[in-house]
Formats: structure tokens, sequence, C-alpha cells
């Protein structure tokens, strides 16, 4: 048994009870579980119950974590995948409808991380990465460790080593907007591991596709496979977008059951959603037949990335 993928317990409790603050042990620190009840008179939402879970370390402090936080209140669940917890953290919160009943709360922990000041240089990080904005704003400069990036692998990184190798030299600027350097630097540079979180999972699976990373396409799609959070839908526009054949399959296997029903609606999806976004094909059923047709014919062993 791993003992990362086990379940914590945080509360049991009713939804009447007339307490309305918990504290509960969580990896090295407390949960403290807040509900507060919305009074539909008072507020533009229907009256309900609403609750917020946040961390507080006490043996963790400077100790980032991946972890994963799941709700039950009478049949709903919701259950929220890839929190990046640092010290006092908000870790995750539930609406529910009902006044009463039982509600459970359980987090379990899913990678212990190590944090890097790329602000600083040390003996493995002295390659200097800046963007335009950056360098012209705020002078904000990322020192990364190229070997560790080369393994990630991808033309972006690749020609940072070139720039270092065969120019000699050691910073690079970059083109790119703030949030996607950032959002790069957090998922490949700043942790001793690759790390997706749910926030930036959009615009680092373009960079990834842009940049040909296979091995973090691989992580982004890890991520994608678990996540309750995105619905159907979006999963396999994703996965027709991105050509991933395991998310495909995924979505084929417990939403779509016959091929009369995926074509229908995936030409609905795509109608209402990616043919409006497509400027470059005065067809807009190109590039979804042609990718629906690969992902059909691949295995689930498969990610195709264009």
């Amino acid at each position: 048994i791993n003992l990362m993928d086990i379940w914590v317990p945080l509360l049991s409790n009713r939804l009447e009870s007339p307490i309305f603050e918990f504290k509960s042990e969580f990896i090295g620190g407390d949960c403290i579980i807040q509900k507060d009840y919305l009074d539909e008179e008072k507020s533009t939402k229907q009256s309900g119950w609403i609750i917020h879970v946040y961390f507080r370390p006490k043996e963790f402090e400077d100790r980032p974590f991946i972890s994963d936080i799941a709700f039950r209140c009478g049949n709903r669940r919701r259950e929220i995948n890839a929190v990046l917890i640092k010290n006092d953290s908000f870790f995750g919160h539930i609406t529910v409808k009902e006044k009463t009943g039982r509600l459970i709360v359980a987090a379990r922990i899913r990678k212990m991380l190590c944090e890097l000041d790329l602000s600083k240089p040390s003996g493995s990080r002295q390659f200097i990465v800046q963007n335009f904005e950056n360098q012209v704003k705020e002078g904000l400069i990322y020192y990364v460790n190229l070997a560790k990036l080369g393994q990630i692998g991808g033309d972006l990184f690749k020609k940072w080593q070139t720039v270092e190798d065969v120019q000699l030299i050691s910073t690079t600027t970059e083109s790119m907007e703030n949030q996607m350097i950032e959002t790069l630097m957090e998922a490949t540079a700043r942790y001793d591991d690759l790390v997706v979180i749910r926030h930036g999972v959009h615009r680092l699976i373009r960079l990834a596709q842009k940049y040909r990373m296979h091995k973090l396409m691989r992580v982004i799609e890890e991520y994608l496979l678990e996540t309750k959070l995105m619905n159907w839908d979006e999963k396999i526009l994703i996965a027709l977008q991105y050509r991933m054949s395991p998310l495909y399959m995924q979505v084929e296997r417990k939403y779509l059951k016959t091929p009369w029903q995926i074509l229908c609606r995936i030409q609905r999806l795509y109608l209402s959603t990616y043919a409006r976004q497509s400027h470059n094909s005065s067809n807009p059923y190109e590039l979804i037949h042609k990718n629906l047709l690969q992902l059909v014919m691949a295995s689930d062993e498969n990610i195709f990335i264009g």
C-alpha cells in the first residue's frame, strides 16, 4: 500500500451542529474547517452551507506538498486534486444546498516537494532566464539548472542549452507573457519534481505542446485523467485538441457508449466550442476528423504531440 494515497479523515459531523469551526491534524500541521450558513434573503445564491478548509503548518513550514481533498454530504461528493500546499494555504471548499445531514471531509497527501529559490544562483543553477516584460518592468529573473531541464526535454530547453554551449552565454530573454513563464518555471524548475496544479494546467498544456515537452505532457495527462473538477466534455475537447489517446479512451469508456454517440457528441461540442476559435481552416471539421481518426486507431499507451 502506498501511504501517500491513504485518505485521512478530517471531519465527520452534522451540518446542523452548533459548532462552526473544527481543527484536525494532517501531515505536520492542522486543517481548519470553517462552516458558514448562506441565508437566501441576504445572498444572491440559494440558502445552504459553504465549507472552507485551510492548512496551518506546525512541523512542515517551508516544506510544500501536493495533496487532494474530498467532501461528501448526502449524495454530493466534491474531490479537488493536486492542491499545492505551502505554509498557510487555502485547501478547498464546497457549497451544499442541504440544511441538515452528515458532512464528511478527508484529505490525502500525494507528493512531498523541496522548493528551490530561483531568484538566487547555486552551484547547479547558473543559467539566467528572464522575459522581456520582466526585464523592463521588474527585473525578475530565474536561475535554472539546464541539466535538470534537459531531462524534461523539449525545443525550448534545448535552445537554452545551445545558447550556453555554443554561444557561451549564460542568459536568455524570452518574449512570452509573465504568466506563461511563471507557470513554466513553477512546473519544471521551482521544485525537485514536475508539478502540475489545476490553476495553471491550461497554460501549461499550451506550453508543453508548443515546445514539444513530451515528458511534461505525460504528467499533465496523468493529472487530467485523475481530476474530478473537469467534466467529460472538457476532457474530450482537450483530448482531441492535443491528441491524448489515454484521456480520450477514458471518456469513451465511461461516457460515450457507441461510435455513433461518440461522433455526434464530439461534433456538437466542436461546433459549439472549438470551431468558433479556429480561424485557420475553411473546413471546421477537418482538424477534428483527423485527430478523431488518430485517436480511434491509437492504443491507450500512446500520446501524440503535434
